[in-house]
């Protein structure tokens, strides 16, 4: 059994991040890593390009490569990402998962997928917001024949073309899909709830730029700014608003709301013939290997600013922790260092026991 003082799940962006901050703490400490750095960004739709410029997109410490007012692709994401890990020589263990993780006598006790057991004073779950892509119930009503697709599809050219194809969900990678396919496909966006489409760009800088020089960004989940920004539910997608998707030919509907055979209803009308759904309805938590009750509800991790219910058990990498930029990389540094504060605070309350 080995003994570490802190064990960090996930090493995206938090959690390398987070390890920097407890290796300059002098911290006995831990990534676990179920696949490798950067794998979750590699696996991403090709092609897809990040919403914020490369000046937003770098973690402290280290500078993003390349013109800071353009946007990185994918893969650039993830080979920074693993310059940062190899920079600072961070402790990770790839290839690595968590399959359960119980609590006796004031000890988290984590088991691995490849039969490593380990006990610890703390644990942080960095692993994300974006783990299970989720498909609703209603997909069991379509046909057999209609292929069927989640957020995690690799590439377009897997979808054949001249067939009929509903997007389901309307954030920035559904937006991306429906206007990567349109001039082959007849492609049908459903949209949620309503929201706006601000520009990347705001007299020629980063939309990003703007909302950072306001506080916009870093403004309390519970300030006035914060609760507007959620009523408006933006989406930053360039060329691809209403209006840039219908000039590409994709055909707008609302909510979907049921699925027969091949032929599903919006609360705005219906489809017939559909040959291929693409859901990108958002994700779920995974959490089948917390053993300890109390920390997980319908919606995944419960937690406030960063705290669990359990003593030591800690979150971050999530969407409003604290803000609307916890979920960039450019708010990480920010919900990183309160985060690594209380873990510090509980670490040395525990050891004065």
């Amino acid at each position: 059994m080995l003994l570490i003082d802190v064990v960090v799940i996930g090493a995206g962006q938090n959690g390398l991040f987070m390890a920097k901050r407890l290796q300059e703490q002098g911290v006995n400490y831990l990534v676990l890593e179920r696949s490798t750095v950067g794998q979750v960004w590699d696996n991403r739709l090709e092609g897809m390009k990040l919403f914020t410029s490369r000046q937003f997109c770098q973690l402290p410490g280290l500078a993003f490569p390349g013109d800071q007012w353009g946007y990185p692709s994918i893969i650039e994401m993830a080979d920074y990402l693993r310059r940062y890990a190899a920079t600072f020589e961070l402790n990770i263990r790839s290839q690595t998962s968590v399959v359960s993780m119980k609590k006796v006598d004031e000890i988290f006790h984590i088991r691995t997928g490849d039969g490593l057991l380990l006990s610890t004073k703390a644990v942080i779950n960095a692993t994300g917001a974006n783990q299970s892509p989720f498909i609703p119930k209603l997909a069991d009503g379509l046909s057999n024949s209609v292929t069927q697709y989640s957020s995690s599809l690799k590439s377009l050219a897997e979808i054949k073309s001249n067939t009929k194809v509903l997007v389901v969900g309307d954030g920035a990678t559904g937006r991306q899909i429906a206007g990567g396919l349109a001039s082959r496909c007849k492609v049908t966006l459903s949209q949620g709830r309503k929201r706006t489409f601000p520009p990347n760009k705001v007299l020629g800088r980063d939309i990003f730029w703007w909302l950072k020089l306001l506080g916009v960004l870093f403004a309390s989940r519970s300030s006035k700014v914060a609760r507007i920004i959620q009523k408006r539910n933006p989406v930053p997608c360039g060329e691809f608003n209403n209006a840039g998707l219908r000039i590409l030919g994709v055909t707008l509907k609302g909510r979907l709301i049921r699925a027969t055979d091949r032929r599903v209803y919006f609360n705005d009308g219906r489809l017939d013939g559909v040959d291929v759904v693409i859901w990108t309805v958002g994700y779920r938590d995974k959490t089948d290997w917390l053993m300890i009750p109390g920390c997980v509800d319908e919606q995944g991790f419960v937690q406030e600013q960063g705290c669990t219910p359990e003593p030591g058990l800690f979150v971050i990498g999530r969407k409003w922790l604290s803000c609307r930029a916890s979920e960039l990389i450019l708010g990480v540094e920010k919900d990183v260092n309160s985060v690594v504060s209380l873990v510090e605070a509980f670490i040395k309350q525990r050891n004065s026991l």
